[in-house]
């Protein structure tokens, strides 16, 4: 599933991947990770056995508002992500904050494309 959320990124934003840096986490790991731009602005897609799940973005700190769908339990199955150790989460995050625009064009694009199980209400 990686693999295809890459490729259809590339497939769109091929010419601005450079601004992006794209990390697969596992969801139980997501909140630990330390890696550079995990929590900068961007898109997350969470993805489990060949299904994404959710697609979402944010303008600050996409890894953080990532895991307040767990929190929150958004659509009343993301919190039992947090325990399925096939789960995982895709962070497309700018390296350069500036760029936060681009975020919100990926995120309706890869919304678009990957039909997750969860919808943003915000895209109709």
């Amino acid at each position: 599933m990686q693999s295809f959320i890459q490729e259809t990124f590339q497939g769109e934003f091929g010419l601005l991947s450079d601004k992006f840096s794209i990390r697969e986490l596992p969801v139980s790991l997501a909140s630990a990770c330390a890696e550079q731009f995990v929590a900068n602005p961007g898109v997350y897609v969470f993805w489990k056995a060949g299904q994404v799940v959710k697609v979402g973005r944010h303008l600050t700190n996409a890894r953080k508002r990532a895991l307040e769908h767990i929190r929150c339990n958004t659509g009343g199955c993301m919190a039992a992500l947090l325990e399925d150790e096939s789960a995982y989460i895709t962070l497309l995050s700018l390296k350069n904050p500036s760029d936060r625009h681009w975020a919100a064009a990926v995120e309706i694009f890869l919304e678009q494309k990957l039909n997750p199980l969860v919808r943003s209400a915000r895209l109709g």
